[in-house]
Parts: structure tokens; C-alpha cells; sequence
């Protein structure tokens, strides 16, 4: 008696939850197994796999017993209809091949295999049918997807932070999905306003509050991070260029500001000042942000054996410059950097008149939507005088690579402007005078905070004081360093009251800037909580 082998698929993952198809299926190889006397052997299915992919689970299962039993008597598989073998011409004649190769033939209720040319044309026939069938289908789901994406609808897997929903008048909706949505929303505007100063930190953020990418996997890559990074669809916008639709309003909630994705956005473009490194450890804290004096690359750092103990060095190891492979002894240059840090001791009068200053203009500054719309207005006219520059430019190029080039940017314009042109939300409430407390406790000492501090609090420290990393050699040790704002009105300039104010007012934004990102970082690791948001509107 023949043995068979029943096999079933459907396409879909809908036809598997709602239909009946594989039941139906089974059912009829069943019957067509019965009438004809064979011995059903196994049933194999394949659930929401295409008909265009050949390693299917099932089939190779298939092909796996028939491996096992080619010497074990007649064996067939029944399959319900030509379809459900494959939807490609050369992928149907491929697995029909190996199910004969492995001594078994290929049936079905609804077609007779034969190896006749008519029959083989007749087959041929009816598969290629069926792969025009497959990508009549799939033509009609793109365009029906592209015009969704033409109306405002996200219709491509849910980003991370959002799940579908059927929301009346809308059909399948994006709508943010707690808590993966908040998370997402502070690793955004996190990163735009410096709490994590690169992609590494929003890495960590990310598997500290245990997020995974669509909920699955072990934690979060980096490549993960720079897509979310870079989603213009959490603004509330949406586009596809491989399909040429261009920037438009979509209907779903946002979850973050367009000022915000661009801030985020300049700052990718921005080389980062301080390096996450991995190969740092609290024995050479000063690694990658100190810089060779002859050649200005980072100095790395090494243990070297001695005759009775182990002896701490920074060294450069840029082949070519006249320092390479030369050794600075780590005590020595930690020594100094602490008594760099030890100078910078604010007079308590200056930083009475700091704090005084900065609240008074900030009470003054407090904006209003209307200041918010002026903002945006100045922004859109700019943005309108670029576009309006590279249109005057393609008239005068007939390089095709230029215009390109040119066209691509004035898109990449007309995107920004019309996120511009979206409605404004109202600021979020925001305690400046805390935040600035925060800040002027820092000033008063941060040598404090180096000795008491891990690793990650030393580097907190090199990133707030410093405006740039410092160059070093053993004569004229740090030489003259570029401190952050703060750091050089507070600590190291010797004002008067007068010429304090009108730094303070020249660089006003500059000052708020810093505010908001040292009572970030400052609030995080006091706390181990958020610290204060400042909205990306309000500056």
C-alpha cells in the first residue's frame, strides 16, 4: 500500500486565525487518500508563508521523511491544489524535482500530474498563473498600502512605542502603546536635549528600563537606536521616498515636538565631544578625553609591570607623531587634573548674582504660544529663503548629478517647513529654579564630585567643566583649557557684578542650554530618576 504524505499551506497569518483553508485542505487530500487506498504517513503545514518562498518549514519537513524512507516502499504526496505547492514558475518545478528525485510523485484532487510535454505545458501553464495571480496581489496590496500612506496613514509595521488599533473613521490607526511609548518619548528628548550625550547612553537608557525592539529579543542594538533616532513618524509626520511619497501630516499621535526630531537630527550630524568608550575603567578616567600635545589625538592608557608592582601610564599610539609609544605616568596627570579642578572656586557673591540674574530673566523669558509661533515663523521664513536659493540654483546647473543633489535637499526642506506649519502644543511645566539649583551646586565644587564619584560620574564631570578636550605633556601639564560657559563666568573670570550681567545676557540661550542639560544629567544621577524636562520650544 502506498504511504502518503499530506501537505497544506496558506499564505497568511489572517487565513490561519479566521479561515478555514488548512482544515479544508487536509480534509480533501484525506478523502483523496481514501479513495485510493493509500496510508496517510503524515500531515505537514506551512501557516502565513508565502507562496513564493521555497524553504518553507513545512515542505522541508517533507522532504526530510522522504529522505528517510526512499527505500521503504511507493510513498506520495497529496497536495489539495497546484497552488498550494508554490506561486512561482521556477519554484513550483524546483520542489516538484525533489519530491521525484526522492522517489515519490507529486498528486492532487484537483490536478493530474504527468510527465507527458502536454501535461508538463498544461502544468506549466497553471503555475505560471498562479505566480501572476501572486504578483497581481501583491501589486494591489502596495498600491492599496501607498495610498493609505498618501492619505497620512503609517501602514508598515508599528515603530517601537506604537501598536495598531481601530479607531472609527480611521480603519487601523497607530496610537502610542504604554509603557514602551513614555520610554520611547524620554530617550528622544533625552538625546535632543544632551542628557545622553550619544547613541551608546540612549542604548543603555533603553535596557535599564528593560525596553526591546517591538518587544523581542535579548535588549537593544545600536542600530535599533539610531532607527529610532532618525523616525520622522514620531513627530506626527510620515514619508516613504522608495515609494516617492513625500513628507505630510499623518493622522496618529506624535510623541515628540518637530523642533525636537530636528534637534535630534543636528545633533546626529554633530561630531560628539567626549566618546563613549567601552575599554574605560576607573583606573584611567581621563582616557579618550585627553589628547596628545604633539599630534592632538586621544591618548590611550596601559598597566606596565615593574619589578615589585604594576605602574599606571597614558601613552599615544598615533604612528608618526614624536610622542608615540611615550609614556606619561597616570598619578602624575591625575595629580594635576585634580588641582586644575581644585582652582575653580567661585566667589559666593558671583554665584549669588548668577542665580539672581538668570531667574530674573528667565521669569522675564517665560514663554507664551504666541512666542512659540514667532519662533516658528522666523524658522519657516528661513527655511523658505534656503529652498528659495536652490531653486534660483537649478536654473543656472545642468550637471543631472547637481540638480539631483539639489532636489533632494530642497525636499529634505519642504519636509522640515511643513513640520514647522503643524499645530503647537502647550509647554510643559518646568521648575527652573530647581534645575538651576542643581547647577549651582555643581559650581561650588567639582572637584568634590571627581574624588567622590565612580566612573560614570568622572566622566559627568570632564563632559560639564570642560568645553573641549584638553591637551597634555609633562612641561606645561593641561596648558590652557577651554572651559564650558558656566564654569568660566562662575570660576574663572574675576567680574564685577556689571560685567556679569552683561555676559549672562549676551549669552543667554547659551546659559538656559546648559541649565537645562546639567539638571538633566545632574537629576538622573542624583536621583536615578528623569531630572527636569525642558520643552525644546521654550529656548
Amino acid at each position: 500500500m502506498p504511504q502518503a504524505i499530506i501537505y497544506c499551506r496558506v499564505s497568511s497569518d489572517r487565513q490561519v486565525r479566521d479561515g478555514h483553508g488548512l482544515e479544508g485542505q487536509e480534509a480533501r487530500c484525506r478523502r483523496y487518500a481514501e479513495e485510493r487506498g493509500y496510508a496517510i504517513a503524515a500531515v505537514y503545514r506551512d501557516e502565513g508563508v508565502s507562496g513564493g518562498i521555497i524553504d518553507r518549514e513545512g515542505m522541508q519537513q517533507v522532504l526530510g521523511l522522504l529522505d528517510q524512507k526512499q527505500d521503504s516502499g511507493e510513498w506520495v504526496v497529496i497536495i489539495d491544489d497546484i497552488k498550494r505547492l508554490a506561486r512561482d514558475l521556477i519554484g513550483h518545478f524546483t520542489l516538484r524535482k525533489s519530491i521525484q528525485t526522492r522517489g515519490a510523485r507529486l498528486e492532487s484532487p484537483s490536478h493530474k500530474f504527468g510527465n507527458e510535454p502536454e501535461e508538463v505545458f498544461v502544468e506549466s501553464i497553471m503555475a505560471a498563473t498562479a505566480e501572476l495571480e501572486r504578483n497581481q496581489n501583491k501589486k494591489q496590496v502596495l498600491n492599496r498600502m501607498k495610498a493609505r500612506l498618501e492619505a497620512g496613514y503609517w501602514t508598515f509595521y508599528p515603530p517601537p512605542g506604537y501598536v495598531y488599533a481601530k479607531v472609527p473613521g480611521h480603519g487601523k490607526l497607530l496610537v502610542p502603546h504604554e509603557p514602551e511609548a513614555g520610554i520611547v518619548r524620554e530617550a528622544l528628548e533625552g538625546y535632543a536635549s544632551g542628557r545622553f550625550p550619544n547613541q551608546i547612553d540612549v542604548q543603555h537608557f533603553l535596557r535599564s528600563k528593560g525596553f526591546t525592539h517591538w518587544g523581542r529579543g535579548p535588549g537593544t542594538y545600536l542600530e535599533q537606536v539610531k532607527r529610532i533616532l532618525t523616525r520622522e513618524v514620531y513627530t506626527g509626520f510620515l514619508s516613504y521616498p522608495p515609494w516617492n511619497v513625500t513628507t505630510r501630516k499623518a493622522h496618529h499621535q506624535p510623541l515628540i515636538s518637530p523642533e525636537t526630531f530636528d534637534c535630534i537630527q543636528e545633533r546626529l550630524r554633530e561630531r560628539a565631544k567626549m566618546p563613549h568608550r567601552k575599554d574605560l575603567n576607573r583606573d584611567f578616567p581621563l582616557r579618550g578625553f585627553v589628547l596628545c600635545a604633539a599630534c592632538g589625538k586621544p591618548l590611550t592608557a596601559a598597566w606596565s609591570r615593574g619589578k615589585n608592582r604594576l605602574f599606571a601610564y597614558y601613552r599615544c599610539k598615533t604612528k608618526g607623531c614624536d610622542r608615540c609609544h611615550k609614556s606619561l605616568r597616570a598619578d602624575r596627570m591625575h595629580t594635576e587634573f585634580e588641582a586644575l579642578l581644585a582652582k575653580l572656586k567661585p566667589r559666593p557673591s558671583i554665584l549669588t548674582a548668577m542665580r539672581d540674574e538668570l531667574l530674573t530673566l528667565w521669569n522675564d523669558k517665560k514663554l507664551s504660544l504666541d512666542q512659540v509661533r514667532r519662533g516658528r515663523k522666523r524658522k519657516l521664513e528661513e527655511v523658505q529663503r534656503q529652498i528659495d536659493g536652490f531653486v534660483k540654483a537649478v536654473g543656472q546647473c545642468s550637471n543631472p548629478t547637481i540638480i539631483r543633489r539639489i532636489e533632494e535637499e530642497v525636499a529634505a526642506l519642504e519636509a522640515k517647513k511643513l513640520r514647522l506649519g503643524g499645530p503647537i502644543e502647550g509647554t510643559k511645566s518646568y521648575d527652573f529654579e530647581h534645575a538651576l539649583g542643581l547647577g549651582i551646586e555643581f559650581l561650588k565644587s567639582p572637584l568634590l564630585m571627581w574624588r567622590s564619584g565612580d566612573l560614570d560620574q568622572r566622566r559627568l564631570v570632564l563632559r560639564l567643566v570642560f568645553a573641549a578636550p584638553l591637551r597634555y605633556d609633562e612641561k606645561s601639564q593641561f596648558g590652557t583649557p577651554s572651559f564650558s560657559l558656566p564654569i568660566n563666568v562662575a570660576c574663572v573670570l574675576e567680574l564685577d557684578r556689571m560685567e556679569l550681567v552683561d555676559q549672562i545676557r549676551n549669552s543667554l540661550n547659551t546659559f538656559f542650554d546648559h541649565i537645562q542639560e546639567w539638571a538633566a544629567l545632574l537629576g538622573a544621577r542624583d536621583n536615578g530618576s528623569d531630572g527636569p524636562t525642558l520643552p525644546a520650544t521654550a529656548v
